[in-house]
C-alpha cells in the first residue's frame, strides 16, 4: 500500500507549484505536516557552521555561497531607470505566514475578512499564474512593488533599485531560476502569457520569499499578459496560532482556496496524525533508487528522465516515490515532510537542507539524501550531475526524518 505524505492542511496531496498554463486558473497543493519546535532562525544559522556530534568524519567544505551579511542583489543597470513610476520607500518588514491562491479574483469583502481575522497583521493582494519565461513554464507573481517589497526577504526589500525596475516593467527572477537556467542579469527573456508575448530585461536575481515562485513582475505587466487579478494573498500573522488561522482562512476563502504555509516553526498540530518515521527498508529503497540516477545531469525543474535529469528536490521526490512514499515537490516544503533534527542525529535516508540563497538568507534552497558516515547523495546544480559527495556544513539548516 502506497504511503502518503500528510499535509498541514489535512489533505494528502504533496505540494506542487502547478499553476495551469498562461494565466488560467492556478492550482496549488498544500504543505507541511507536524513540525517540532525549533530555535529562532538566527540561532539556527549561528550553529550551522559547526553541527553538534557530527556522525562519521568531519564533512568537507563545499560550493555553497555564504548567506551571512547579505547585501542587496545587484540590478542590471540602475542608470537605465526612468523613475517615471512612483515607488514607495521600504516601510516595515512584514512576516510571511501563509500564501493563499484561488482560481479567480478574490472578492474584496473576503480579503477584508481575512485582514480582520485574529492575529492577522496585514494582507497583500497579488496576481498569480504560470506562464512561459524563456520557453519554460514558470510560476510568477504580479505585485505592487510599493507594498510587496515589505514582504520580501530583507536583502531585496531594502533596495529601491530592485522595485523601481519591477515597477517599470522589468523581471525579477529568483536566484535559483536565474542562475540555474543561465538567465543572466541584464539579459532579455520572452514572457508568454494568455494575451500574448513580450520581451523584458532580467533586472535582478532576487528570491520572492514564497516557495516555488520564480519570478516577480508588476501588476500592470501581469494584467497585460492575462493574469487573473488579485487571486492570491500573502498573509502576515506573526502572533497567530497558525493551525487555528489555517482553519479560519479556509472558512473565509472557501473550498477552492489552496494554502501554503510559509512560516517555519509553528507548534505541532494539536489534532490529526502526523504519520510515523519511515522504516529502514523504505529509506534504503529510496537510497537505492536515487543511486540509479548517479551521473544524470542536474536540470532546473527536472523530476524525470524524460526531462533530461533532476533538480535537487525533484530527485528526492522521485527517489521516495520509487519507495512508495509521496513527498512534496518544492525544497521548502520537503523541509516540513517529517521530524526536524540536528545533523548529529542524522541517519541513512534522512534529508539534509541548506540555506544557500544570498538574496534570502533564511530560505531553504537545497536538499540532499544522507548516506551516513559524512556522505550524501545530491543533484547539486547546473553543470554538475547527480553524485555522492561529502556533506557540506556551511549554511546547513538541519535534517528531516521523513514521515509517511
Amino acid at each position: 500500500m502506497r504511503q502518503r505524505w500528510r499535509s498541514c492542511a489535512g489533505t494528502t496531496a504533496a505540494f506542487a507549484v502547478a499553476f495551469t498554463a498562461f494565466g488560467a486558473a492556478p492550482a496549488w497543493g498544500a504543505p507541511a505536516p507536524d513540525v517540532q519546535e525549533r530555535p529562532a532562525i538566527d540561532e539556527q544559522m549561528a550553529g550551522a557552521a559547526a553541527p553538534r556530534h557530527a556522525p562519521g568524519p568531519r564533512p568537507s567544505g563545499g560550493d555553497a555561497t555564504p548567506s551571512g551579511g547579505a547585501s542587496s542583489p545587484p540590478v542590471a543597470d540602475a542608470a537605465d531607470l526612468r523613475a517615471d513610476v512612483d515607488v514607495a520607500d521600504f516601510k516595515k518588514a512584514r512576516s510571511r505566514e501563509y500564501f493563499a491562491v484561488l482560481p479567480d479574483s478574490i472578492p474584496q469583502r473576503r480579503v477584508e475578512k481575512v485582514a480582520e481575522l485574529d492575529g492577522v497583521a496585514s494582507v497583500e493582494s497579488v496576481d498569480a499564474a504560470r506562464m512561459k519565461v524563456d520557453g519554460e513554464g514558470t510560476a510568477v507573481l504580479g505585485v505592487d512593488p510599493s507594498s510587496f517589497r515589505n514582504y520580501a526577504p530583507k536583502p531585496s526589500a531594502e533596495s529601491d533599485d530592485i522595485w523601481q525596475g519591477v515597477a517599470e516593467g522589468r523581471v525579477a527572477l529568483s536566484d535559483d531560476a536565474g542562475k540555474q537556467r543561465g538567465l543572466d542579469v541584464g539579459s532579455e527573456v520572452e514572457l508568454a502569457g494568455a494575451r500574448g508575448e513580450v520581451t523584458r530585461e532580467v533586472w535582478t536575481h532576487a528570491t520572492s520569499g514564497v516557495a516555488g515562485i520564480d519570478a516577480l513582475i508588476s501588476r500592470d505587466l501581469a494584467e497585460r499578459l492575462g493574469f487573473p487579478r488579485g487571486n492570491a494573498l500573502v498573509v502576515s500573522a506573526p502572533d497567530a496560532d497558525l493551525w487555528e488561522l489555517e482553519d479560519k482562512l479556509k472558512k473565509v476563502l472557501g473550498d477552492e482556496a489552496s494554502l501554503q504555509l510559509l512560516a517555519e516553526d509553528p507548534e505541532p498540530r494539536p489534532s490529526g496524525g502526523p504519520g510515523e518515521a519511515l522504516g529502514d527498508d523504505v529509506r534504503e529503497a529510496a537510497i537505492e533508487a536515487a543511486k540509479t540516477r548517479i551521473g544524470v545531469p542536474y536540470v532546473w525543474g527536472g523530476e524525470s528522465m524524460s526531462e533530461g535529469g533532476y533538480d535537487c528536490s525533484g530527485l528526492v521526490q522521485w527517489a521516495f516515490d520509487q519507495a512508495g512514499v509521496s513527498v512534496p515537490r518544492v525544497t521548502h516544503d520537503q523541509w516540513f515532510a517529517g521530524e526536524q533534527l540536528d545533523y548529529g542525529d542524522a541517519r541513512r535516508g534522512d534529508l539534509i537542507f541548506w540555506r544557500n540563497d544570498p538574496t534570502a538568507p533564511d530560505y531553504i534552497s537545497h536538499v540532499a539524501i544522507y548516506l551516513g558516515e559524512g556522505r550524501m547523495l545530491e543533484s547539486p546544480r547546473t553543470g554538475l550531475s547527480v553524485r555522492v559527495t561529502d556533506v557540506r556544513t556551511q549554511n546547513m539548516a538541519g535534517v528531516v526524518r521523513v514521515h509517511g
